[in-house]
This record gives structure tokens, sequence and C-alpha cells, in this order.
């Protein structure tokens, strides 16, 4: 597994209801009762417990928001919630400060709460709840009128002190002070502080807040300190198996050949998830021989990463095998119902199976496995009706013993995420486990933490309580480190800031790549709003796999990552680049160069800021040229491409704006996958619009309406088809909208060796965009492949669709666009494809269009050849005599530069041109696309063409 980052969103789940105002029969009260008050705040809260003020004390201006009114606290009792209908002051607080005691209306609660003031931050903590069953307290909640945006000059947040104190909001400046508790962890004792300072300072004031918090941890490497070290800035390899003692000098090679400064040694092949046990083959001393690597690393000048899956267990752990421990996480427990030999393999249970699955994946927090005493069971069917049992049963698994059971014996079903075990969040394995990787990261000497699969915490106790057993793994394994850790996560809330040192490694793309380094670069934006440096990762350098779903990444690709890095002063992360795949995989080698210079130049930190504001600016792309002997300088790059073939029904002339001076054109053309004939008997139509029922009903977004429906036309082929319409109706309505319709399969279609679309399509020229994306059931993945189609053409035309969409997912609105994992990184299982939609995007207000669909068949992919590729510029071409294949491509790099590379980059051969390269002038130039076909099937290309501008300074 790699990173699963909040993006994905799965276990997450933060408090978060509509803020509760006082009845409104209360009148509003001028007196405060309650008045707490800092350096640099003053709070005012009345006696029938509305908030009257929250005053940044420098200007005297008043943040809080007054309308509506709001209550300083509410308390849920029975599900039900009551608003701070009474506030009076009790006196002194034993050991300082002073007691408030709340009421909440005519719930019978009264909270007393112990407050005081230090600084520029203050700090309440509840002394007593008493009067009710209740659910849960939220005893600190200030709305405020500030938007917690860096411009602003005052900043305020809620900062919890324990882990009894759930706080929603992140640390940094925030709209809404929230502080809740539960009779689940504690009310008494739970406490958060009030932090609020001018924007200037508010780091400072974060800082003293953490320091005078006994309960939380203080990283000199986290929180409010992680802007200042240095390590947080470095860069990394991946290792998976590779760097052992006799490896590490060529890993110590490997990574300055990319410019990287650490490596993080991931987890399921270097060790064993759970009881960190190394891999015996690799580090025959175990610890030792682990150390005698990392050594030599920091002999080298070089940090090492321990990467876990926090508290996750793999299933050939020691607390699984040949004995599974009896701590382990479970979510149920049945009654054998009869004596169970060692051999049955059915196991009646006395209880209801009715909400038990066998459904399992990745991403799905279920197990099919049974602990009885000593043994484990796994099931592959259940019966759901009384007598209910679990059957086809594996006795034994894992390699624990098949043994007999006596009646009454306690069947649990095991929790488990990611295809690992994991421990009791409240028995003492948990904290073994923590123990256990501190231990590792002490005596190996590692000096960073990635504790991935965090996100699995909801699966610990439920996702309402991931927040308390995710914060609680990591406080128990930072209070057993003897020094310092670079720590991240692959989720994170509240707590985890507190140790968190830099934020926002996501999961490589794999199509897409510059529209998701500019999402990426936007996340990181946030990051810094809470004082934690971001990071550019996990990177993967890609070559030609021949799955349609994911691109190549070329130089151009790993050049706007390094810019927007350098631009932004953020590090990154290489995957997959070892000493073996820097020598096996060509393109690595050149790729890597580009990484190491811009490493160089970053840590350097010569490059003015007005040049890194510039290289940061989403969308813009800039080359590096020169080197630090004569003069280093950024160029700016303008990049068109264009597919030719029948993908999207295009013709192979197009237009590219130059908006630099006249110059040769640079390109790159790649083969790309061609496709089976269409008319082929043996290929499927996987739906047909033109048939009634064969789609849902429509789906369409605010102010769009949509229909489709069977057509009396005939496809050029003779075909039915269907009507597409989509109109919206508002004349006004500033985002364009969105309409669909989709095609269910149950079971699921397997086209795994027909990865390609074929269809005819009649469009109206009115524009808008058409879309056939396929899914894939979401416990396999949660990711769709797009394939789109521009609607800016009259009467019919047949269309092949192959490739996944990616360039483009960013300039069109969707319901799912803020899903960048779904869009950019995940792949659609082509065995099993669970539905079809046709969706229209792009629909303008006032818009009114119809397209006509005819069958939609799978088409097996075809490798092609072509010959002699030319491309015409305004009249000139040039021609390339080489013969290309599937998988090919060739870079025109400079007039006298051009070469034939293979599938991983290898190159093939220099290619001697027939003349100078045509130019683009300034403006609109026309390009021609033509070759000469080498096969049996019609070959199709993507054409990239570059366009380079002056320097953006003087050299520096």
């Amino acid at each position: 597994m790699t990173c699963i980052q909040a993006i994905a969103g799965v276990f997450l789940v933060a408090v978060s209801r509509p803020m509760l105002v006082a009845p409104a029969a209360q009148p509003a009260a001028s007196q405060a009762a309650w008045v707490l008050e800092t350096e640099s705040f003053r709070y005012r809260v009345g006696p029938d417990g509305r908030i009257l003020g929250f005053v940044d004390k420098a200007t005297g201006q008043d943040h809080v928001r007054q309308t509506p009114p709001a209550a300083c606290a509410h308390v849920r009792v029975g599900g039900k919630d009551y608003a701070a209908t009474k506030v009076e002051r009790v006196g002194k607080a034993p050991g300082g400060g002073e007691m408030i005691r709340v009421g909440f209306g005519d719930s019978g609660v009264t909270a007393d709460l112990r407050c005081t003031a230090a600084g520029r931050h203050a700090v309440i903590e509840v002394a007593d709840a008493t009067g009710g069953a209740i659910d849960e307290l939220t005893f600190i909640d200030v709305p405020l009128a500030l938007k917690g945006a860096p411009e602003e000059s005052f900043a305020a947040c809620a900062l919890a002190l324990n882990l009894k104190t759930n706080v929603p909001e992140l640390p940094g400046p925030r709209s809404r002070l929230r502080a809740t508790c539960y009779p689940r962890f504690g009310l008494t004792g739970a406490g958060a502080a009030l932090v609020a300072a001018p924007t200037p300072v508010f780091r400072q004031a974060l800082q003293e807040a953490v320091t005078a918090a006994p309960d939380v941890p203080h990283s000199p490497l986290g929180g409010p300190w992680a802007l200042d070290a240095e390590i947080n800035q470095g860069s990394y390899l991946f290792n998976f198996t590779g760097l052992t003692e006799a490896t590490a000098d060529e890993w110590i090679r490997t990574a300055r050949a990319c410019g990287m400064n650490q490596i993080d040694f991931h987890g399921g092949g270097s060790f064993r998830f759970g009881d960190l046990r190394f891999n015996p083959k690799l580090y025959p001393r175990g610890k030792e021989s682990m150390k005698a690597v990392i050594d030599k690393l920091h002999a080298a000048g070089i940090k090492a990463g321990l990467h876990t899956y926090a508290f996750f267990i793999d299933k050939g752990a020691s607390y699984v095998t040949p004995v599974p421990d009896r701590r382990l996480g479970k979510d149920a427990t049945f009654t054998l119902a009869a004596d169970l030999s060692a051999e049955a393999g059915t196991v009646p249970v006395d209880e209801s199976t009715e909400k038990m699955s066998t459904t399992t994946g990745f991403f799905v927090p279920n197990s099919v496995t049974l602990q009885i005493d000593d043994e484990l069971i796994v099931y592959a069917g259940i019966d759901k009706r009384a007598p209910f049992a679990f059957t086809q049963c594996k006795r034994g698994a894992y390699g624990t013993q098949a043994a007999a059971h006596r009646k009454g014996a306690a069947v649990h079903h095991l929790r488990e995420c990611f295809g690992l075990f994991l421990p009791d969040g409240d028995s003492t394995l948990f904290e073994e486990v923590a123990a256990k990787t501190a231990e590792t990261f002490n005596d190996c000497g590692f000096d960073m933490m990635y504790l991935d699969a965090l996100d699995g915490e909801g699966v610990v106790a439920g996702p309402e309580a991931g927040w308390h057993y995710g914060s609680k793994f990591v406080f128990e394994i930072w209070k057993r480190l003897k020094r310092p850790a670079l720590m991240e996560m692959s989720t994170f809330h509240h707590h985890l800031w507190y140790v968190r040192s830099r934020y926002v490694a996501w999961d490589h793309p794999n199509r897409g790549h510059k529209p998701f380094i500019d999402l990426h670069c936007a996340a990181n934006e946030e990051s810094r709003r809470m004082f934690l440096p971001g990071h550019l990762g996990w990177w993967a350098v890609l070559t030609w796999t021949g799955d349609p779903q994911v691109r190549p990444t070329f130089a151009d690709d790993v050049e706007y990552l390094c810019c927007k890095g350098l631009g932004t002063d953020t590090g990154f992360s290489l995957i997959g680049v070892s000493p073996e795949t820097l020598k096996s995989v060509p393109a690595f080698a050149r790729l890597a160069d580009i990484t190491r210079r811009y490493e160089e130049l970053r840590h350097a930190r010569t490059v003015p800021e007005s040049i890194k504001a510039r290289l940061r600016e989403p969308g813009r792309e800039y080359t590096l040229v020169g080197e630090a002997e004569g003069g280093r300088a950024f160029r700016p790059v303008r990049t068109v491409k264009h597919t030719v073939g029948r993908m999207d029904g295009v013709a192979n002339v197009w237009t590219v704006e130059n908006p630099f001076d006249r110059q040769p054109v640079k390109l790159r053309i790649e083969a790309l996958w061609s496709v089976g004939p269409y008319d082929a008997t043996e290929n499927p139509v996987i739906a047909d619009p033109g048939q009634v029922g064969a789609f849902g009903p429509a789906e369409a977004s605010a102010g769009v309406s949509a229909a489709l429906s069977p057509s009396p036309e005939r496809t050029p082929a003779g075909q039915s088809c269907g009507r597409f319409t989509a109109r919206n109706a508002s004349a006004d309505r500033p985002a364009a909208g969105w309409a669909s319709v989709t095609r269910t399969f149950s079971p699921p279609l397997d086209i795994k060796d027909r990865k390609g679309l074929g269809l005819w399509v009649r469009g109206d020229g009115k524009g808008g965009l058409l879309n056939l994306q396929l899914r894939s059931p979401d416990h396999l993945v949660a990711g769709f492949a797009d394939h789109y189609l521009p609607l800016d053409f009259t009467g019919w035309r047949y269309v092949e669709l192959v490739e996944a969409e990616g360039d483009r997912c960013a300039q069109v609105r969707w319901p799912y666009s803020d899903a960048a994992y779904d869009l950019y990184r995940e792949n659609v299982h082509y065995d099993q494809v669970s539905s079809l939609g046709l969706w229209y995007g792009g629909v303008q207000a006032g818009a009114d269009l119809t397209c006509h669909v005819g069958p939609v068949k799978a088409l097996p992919l075809v490798a092609a050849k072509l010959s002699n590729p030319r491309i015409t510029i305004d009249g000139r071409t040039i021609r390339f005599p080489v013969t290309m294949e599937t998988g090919s491509y060739l870079e025109l790099t400079a007039p006298d530069s051009c070469r034939l590379y293979g599938p991983k980059g290898e190159p093939l051969a220099e290619v001697k041109l027939d003349g100078p390269p045509p130019e683009l002038k300034p403006g609109r130039n026309r390009v021609e696309f033509q070759c000469e076909q080498a096969g049996a099937v019609e070959p199709r290309v993507l054409v990239t063409t570059f366009a380079h501008g002056g320097d953006l300074s003087p050299s520096f």
C-alpha cells in the first residue's frame, strides 16, 4: 500500500454539527457572567450562556459572529441537543484559575469548567459534569467572523490538551473554536486551550500553548515548530526490499544521482507489520543488520525513515500464528450453537448473522476470519436465516491449529482492513505494537517515521472514535522515543498536528500528471496555514506499461514537478527508483539528472523569490537551462498535446498557439494502441442507448434537465441509437452544468481483453462534452476511467476511445471533480466493470444540447506500426525516416537532436532529418500529421509540441 491521505477520506469522521443557539425567548445579556482575558484577547459570556464577545485587545475589534447569537457550550443527552442557558461564577478553582458553572436548560445537566489565562492563550477544562446521561459535552463553541485566512490581522484556534478532548478543526487560523468530550473517554479532565493573537505572532502563541500543555507531545520537528526544522525540507527515495548492508553503497550513489538526501524503508518486505520482525534474508542479524545499514547512510549524510502500517498486524506475525493473540481486535462475538469437530466445515452460531458479509477488499473494513479459542477459521459463505452459520470454512487458518470446540464457546469475528488484522484498541496489545515501533526506531537509529494505514483508525472501534485511537497510537509511540522523529501519517486530524512534521504526501497519479501536481500544490498551501511544510511526493517515474489508464512520465512532467517544488520550497519523494531500476530502465537515469539539478538548486537557496513566484504559478511551465558555472536561467514553455487517429474522432489537423517568438518546433510523437475493427462479430455490445431501459434514469446538476430515449434514426452502420439531450434552463448560472445516465452490469462485465470502446456518435456542433465512464465495484476500487469526446462537430462520426482521461479533467466540472485520486490515480478493473455512464459536461447556461449515440462495443487493443511520420506546420513539412511501434516515442529536442526511444526510454536510434524542422511563428499555427501505415491496423499517435520563451531574468 502507498499513502492513503485524508483525500481518500475512508475512516476519518470529525464532529461537525450546526451551531446551537440559545433559546429565542431568552433576553440578550448585556452584563458578562464570565470573562476570560489573556494578553491578547478577551472572551465574554452572558449569564444566559450567550457569547457576548471575542475581542482582539490590540485593536479593540470584536471577532465573534453575532448573528445568530450563539451559546458558549452545548450538551447532548439521550440523542437530544441542549444549548447552554445559564452561566455563573462558582469561585476560585483549586490550583488557580476560576470555576464556571454552565447549565443546559431542562436537560438537568450542569458542567463545572476550570478556566485559566496564560500569556496569549487560555485553558478551559471540565472539572465535573453531572445531572444526566450525557452522550457528549461540547464545552467550547465560539463562532467567529474571521475566515481563518492568512491575510487577516488576527487569528485564533482551539487546541485539544489531551486524548479525552476532540477538536474537529485542525490547528491554525480558524473561524470556529470547538472542543468536545465523551463519557467513553472520560468527561472530567477534558481540556482545550483557546489561542488567539495577531497573525504575525500567532505561531509563537501556539508554541507557548503547546509548551505549557503537559499531556501532548512537544516535538521540535512537528506542529508549531515544523517550519523551522531543516530535515522536514528533505526529499527521499523508497526502499522496499533491496537496501541491505551489501547494497548500501549502491543506494547511496543512487540517492545522490537523484538529488535525494533521505531514504524511506517501507515495511512488508523489509520488515513485517505488527511485530516489526526484520526480513532475515535481508537482515540476518535483525536490528543489528538494519542499524549497520543506517550507519552507512548517516555517514553519507542521508536520513533513514521507518515506514510502518501503524498498528496493523501481518497475518504471518507472531501475534497471529501459530497461536492467535486473544487481544486481537474483534467487532462481533457469537455463541457456538453446537459442539464443533476439528474437521467441520460449518460453524453454527446462536445469534443472527444477518449483518455479516463476505465482501472484502483492500479498503473494505471487513474480514472473513473467526477466532475460537486458539484457532482461526476463514469462511466463504454465511447462512443468514436460522439456523445461523458460517459456511465453507477453512480450519486452522494462518498456521493455527484446527481443534474441536465445545458448544457455548465464544466465536469472535476479527477486525481487518488493508488485508491485515489489528489489536483491540483498549488492550495492552495496542500499546505493545506502539512500543515495538518506538523500540525499532530507537535501536536502529532511524530519523523519520511514516505511519501509513493510520487512516484505518476507524476500524479500531468505529469511525466516530477513530480520532481517539489513531492519536492514542501516535502518542504511545512518541512518549517512548529517545530522540525526536520526523513524523508523517496517512491521515490527518487535530491531535496528529503536535508531532506532524510535513503534510500532504499523496500517492502518485497514473495520468494527468501536471494538473494533479497543481492540485497537490494547492493542498500544500493549506498545510502552510497550519505551519507545516508540504510535500510533493510520492512521485513515480512511469514508463509504458500497456495499460491505457497509465500515462508515462516524460522529462517535461518531471520538470513541472521540480519547478513547483522549487517555487514553493517543497521536497518530494520518488517511488520505484532503485539501483536496479536506474540501470534497467534507461529513462530513469535521464530523469534523475533533472531531479538532481533541481534539488541542488533548491537546497542552495540561490533562486530569487521573484523567479520562484513565477515557477509556482498553476499551469505555467518552465525549463531550467545552463549550468552553475556558466549561469542558469528559467525559460517559459508552452506545451500542446493532440491525439491523431480515430480517438475522439479527430482529424489529423489542429492548431498550436505559440505565445513566444518564432522558433524551430520541438516535439514528441508517441505511438499509441490501436483497436480492432468495430464490426468484428466477436466484439460484444456492452450497452445500446437505443434500447428502452438499457440505461437508468437521468441525473443532472441544478438547473439542468436531461433524458436518454430511443431514436428513430440509425447509425451509418445501420444500428439503433439513443437520443441524449441536456438543457440548462438557467440563463445566468455561472458554472456549466452536467447530466448523466448509467448502464449497470450485474454481474460485472469481464472485458479485460477488450479495453477499447468503439461507437458512432452524431453531434449537433453546439459544444459540450460527451464522457463515457467505466467503473468497477466500489469494494475493488474507488476510481473510474473517463473518456472525453468534444461535441464540436455535426453529423455522424465513428469514435474509438482508448486512453483514460487525465490532462483535461480539471477543465470540466463534474460532481466528482474533487475526487482527485479517482480521477488521476485509481484504475478500473477491466475484468470487473460494474457500469458504463454517459455524461454530458460543460452544459452552459441557456444551452440545449442533443447528440445521438449508437451501440458501445468493447474492442481489443492492437499493437500498430507506422513509418515515416511527417509534421507539417503552415505548409512546411519535416519527415522522420523511422518505423515506430506501439509503446515507442520520438523526441525532437533541437534542430540537430532527434531520437527514437523504446517503451522503457531505451534509445533505439539517432534520427537524421532531411532538413531543418519547420518553425512555429508567433500566434496560431496550423499543424498536420501524416504517416504511412505499416501494418494491418490504422495507427494512433499522440503529438506534443513545445515552444520556449526567453529567460525570465539574468542568470543566477
